[in-house]
């Protein structure tokens, strides 16, 4: 049995490159942001994880931002508060949007250049957020402007298939908009099958984090073309000992659905709260897989803080990380 230990996203800057993030000219800040990955990729590798994600966007300030500002046909407008109690600047489409140059092909050269031992995840900001998250001036709908984006972000993720040649590249689709308006999984629904259609060599995951309701996901996983869900549990458990694990009932739902379908869907388990500092002791995360355990075949299982550890210090992620493939460790050990 090998339980895949993943990153999720995005993980602490060193101050070096944070402090000076967007002030740096471009050559300094190319040094400075490869610099900062190298040095999380071999902290990722010290705490044993098996995916190392892209390195935890170093090259990234903020998942809408940094698209939108490679996209013409938008306009920034200003700073608003996001989900994680952070300000990014919200665009406004104001007309017909196309993509002017990649978001990521700096990363996924590097990557390709310098890690050869550990299998990568590319993060990528879903259509339904970028749509939900920007102010739109200009299409008929919501769908249509989600659909928009979907076409922008299957250029993308050729491009980064191109670039990185041989071999399967794992391509996660950040939504956490997802399910904050239940009346539109439909246009979840299609707008993340467009951004993924008629894309061969690639494993498909959907990143979906502070959803206070997860069956709107699990109503439409039949339906979408998605691999692997990597989903947040962590946060809605209690950090006690104990056979029930409250924040992990969830994930029966989710074994149901998949014993409906003839391809079984794989499940990335939050094990970590990325929101708080106390660092999840071994024996708590351990109980917290074998409950997972229980539902899921090993093989279906990934193992992954519940989102992004940017908001956590590089000691304490590091440690939340060591502890979580820990865990998985002491469970193979003793089967």
């Amino acid at each position: 049995m090998n339980l895949i230990t993943q990153e999720i996203g995005s993980f602490r800057k060193p101050d070096y490159l944070s402090s000076r993030f967007k002030s740096l000219n471009s050559k300094e800040f190319l040094e400075n942001a490869e610099r900062a990955t190298l040095e999380t990729i071999d902290l990722f590798k010290k705490a044993g994880l098996d995916n190392i994600g892209i390195g935890g966007e170093m090259f990234r300030w903020e998942m809408y931002e940094h698209p939108v500002r490679k996209i013409n046909g938008i306009e920034i407008y200003g700073p608003v508060r996001s989900f994680d109690n952070r300000f990014y600047n919200k665009g406004s489409v104001i007309s017909e949007i196309e993509r002017k140059e990649s978001f990521h092909s700096d990363e996924i050269k590097f990557l390709k250049k310098n890690v050869k031992d550990r299998e990568i995840k590319v993060p990528i900001t879903g259509p339904y957020t970028l749509m939900d998250w920007s102010f739109n001036e200009h299409y008929r709908s919501r769908l249509d402007l989600a659909l928009a984006f979907s076409k922008i972000i299957n250029d993308e993720i050729r491009e980064l298939k191109n670039i990185w040649g041989e071999g399967k590249l794992q391509i996660q689709i950040d939504e956490p908009a997802a399910t904050t308006h239940p009346d539109e999984m439909d246009i979840v629904l299609e707008s993340v099958n467009e951004s993924i259609s008629n894309i061969d060599g690639i494993e498909t995951h959907l990143h979906v984090c502070y959803s206070t309701d997860y069956d709107l996901i699990f109503n439409i996983i039949p339906d979408l073309k998605i691999d692997v869900y990597n989903l947040e549990f962590a946060n809605r458990d209690k950090i006690n000992l104990g056979k029930d694990r409250p924040g992990y009932r969830d994930i029966k739902k989710f074994s149901q659905v998949n014993e409906t379908m003839s391809r079984k869907r794989s499940l990335g388990v939050g094990v970590t709260d990325v929101h708080i500092d106390f660092v999840e002791p071994v024996d708590l995360i351990r109980e917290r897989i074998e409950y997972s355990l229980k539902y899921l075949d090993p093989s279906l299982v990934r193992l992954n803080p519940d989102c992004g550890l940017r908001t956590r210090s590089r000691e304490v992620g590091f440690q939340k990380l060591k502890n979580m493939v820990d865990a998985k460790n002491e469970i193979i050990k003793n089967l």
